[in-house]
């Protein structure tokens, strides 16, 4: 999962990004943000999964523009 999650941040083109995931992938995809730290991460974590938020710190797209 942190892997793919990578991948998603990487070449994601839009400003938010919500995940369903394992509460054992929970680390998995807090590790990735180390790599990637121009986004914010929230987890919830729920009684069988865990609910990632992730949030560019800059936005990529001016919605003032559009």
């Amino acid at each position: 999962m942190g892997l793919e999650v990578g991948w998603y941040l990487r070449f994601a083109k839009a400003d938010n990004i919500e995940a369903l995931i394992s509460l054992a992938g929970a680390d998995q995809v807090r590790n990735a943000m180390y790599i990637h730290t121009d986004w914010d991460l929230v987890i919830d974590l729920l009684p069988d999964h865990a609910k990632a938020r992730m949030t560019r710190k800059k936005p990529r797209y001016d919605k003032d523009q559009e």
